[in-house]
């Protein structure tokens, strides 16, 4: 098992060691609980871990070059990576073009609405795992997303004091980047896997917090999504906390407007300043939300 990490680990995906386990009994079981374990032989346990390499190592690329998800930090629950590993077991590794359209859709949608990150995971984990498993239907792994959270289509509200923690921040990076965002200083394009501590990405306030607060905005607020841009560390130290109407025309300059329109930035310079704060968000959130819709129906073919 810990030579698997580390095949993981290489690729990108760091699995902890209960995953695993839990894949194990998946494979070996065709269910995710834990009970039935003690009454299944260690042959059939031994055939389950081998199922389990082959199915997670699809999930694994399916994530970075489907999905674009470089690493499991992009997931809102490591469990995503045991369904991904089921279908392809379930499909012998042979996904139809409408089955991948179908899995991507399913995938990003539901991992941006926080699918095994509200109730029971085990339960949520075995509804999904009993579709898989017995209709072989990928399309069908949606309905229950629709049941759990309603409406699916992103709207700009549900942007309004989501932070880093939500799972929308993630598909905010993932349709940013493949939107075309770049570093402002550096030119590179956003990577979770670039070389060097300077390059590594991260979010930036387009706002910074301490002009913020010292103008007595809530912390859900300041620390909205739609006040990031996201940028590598070495960038982020340069620009401290200057106001956007300080530095953004320097980036310009430099980079050009389209290293702000990449990244959502308003255009209009009135929204760039410390009193219609409140009014960037409301317009940056549009973006977004557009964005971010626009991006799962690209990838998913309209799935």
């Amino acid at each position: 098992m810990e030579e698997f990490q580390d095949e993981c680990e290489d690729n990108g995906f760091t699995l902890d060691l209960g995953l695993l386990v839990r894949a194990i009994v998946v494979f070996a079981t065709k269910q995710g609980l834990f009970r039935v374990v003690g009454a299944t032989p260690v042959a059939r346990l031994k055939e389950g871990w081998e199922d389990a390499k082959e199915g997670l190592r699809f999930a694994i690329n399916f994530l970075r070059t489907n999905a674009g998800i470089e690493d499991e930090s992009l997931l809102s629950s490591p469990m995503f990576v045991i369904a991904l590993a089921a279908v392809s077991r379930d499909k012998d590794n042979k996904l139809t073009k409408e089955e991948s359209r179908a899995l991507l859709y399913w995938l990003l949608t539901a991992n941006t609405r926080g699918r095994y990150s509200r109730g029971s995971t085990e339960t949520l984990l075995n509804e999904d795992l009993a579709i898989i498993f017995r209709t072989g239907e990928i399309a069908a792994l949606i309905d229950p997303v629709k049941r759990q959270f309603g409406r699916l289509h992103i709207e700009p509200d549900d942007l309004a004091a989501r932070g880093v923690n939500s799972p929308l921040f993630s598909l905010a990076y993932l349709a940013l980047k493949d939107a075309g965002a770049k570093d402002w200083f550096s030119g590179l394009g956003l990577s979770l896997t670039h070389q060097g501590k300077l390059h590594f990405i991260q979010w930036h306030h387009i706002f910074p917090k301490s002009l913020l607060k010292d103008r007595r905005y809530e912390t859900g607020e300041i620390n909205e999504i739609a006040n990031m841009a996201f940028i590598t560390g070495q960038t982020n130290r340069r620009l401290s906390n200057k106001e956007p109407t300080a530095y953004l025309p320097s980036i310009v300059a430099k980079q050009g407007q389209e290293s702000l329109d990449a990244q959502l930035v308003p255009n209009d310079p009135e929204l760039l300043k410390l009193e219609n704060y409140r009014v960037f968000l409301k317009a940056r959130r549009a973006a977004l939300a557009k964005c971010m819709n626009d991006f799962i129906a690209k990838k998913a073919g309209g799935a």
